[in-house]
């Protein structure tokens, strides 16, 4: 799977037209390129104005998206910025939405 492909998942676009999501990061190997084919895909999302049924949301999207490829989503603004995980985020993430600001 390309990042391409999984940009054009539909489950990505459900996630984008939520209002409250400000951006959408894969992280992790398929970031990185060392994935293998059945590598899970790693999501962390930005909705940090988002409520809790928001959010719920999102899990529910994920939940029900459409690929036989496990799914790990982390809800980026709630991590601590000097956590090992949010640090390999950045490091690796690259953007599958990123909302435009007016």
């Amino acid at each position: 799977m390309t990042l391409t492909g999984l940009a054009c998942y539909d489950f990505v676009s459900q996630l984008a037209a939520l209002p409250f999501v400000e951006a959408i990061w894969l992280f992790g190997s398929r970031a990185r390129g060392d994935h293998r084919e059945r590598s899970d895909i790693d999501l962390a999302i930005e909705c940090p104005d988002a409520s809790e049924a928001q959010w719920q949301q999102v899990l529910a999207i994920i939940d029900e998206a459409d690929t036989l490829l496990p799914i790990d989503c982390v809800r980026l603004d709630e991590e601590s910025p000097q956590s090992p995980l949010y640090q390999a985020i950045l490091c690796d993430r690259v953007p599958l939405y990123r909302r435009m600001t007016p």
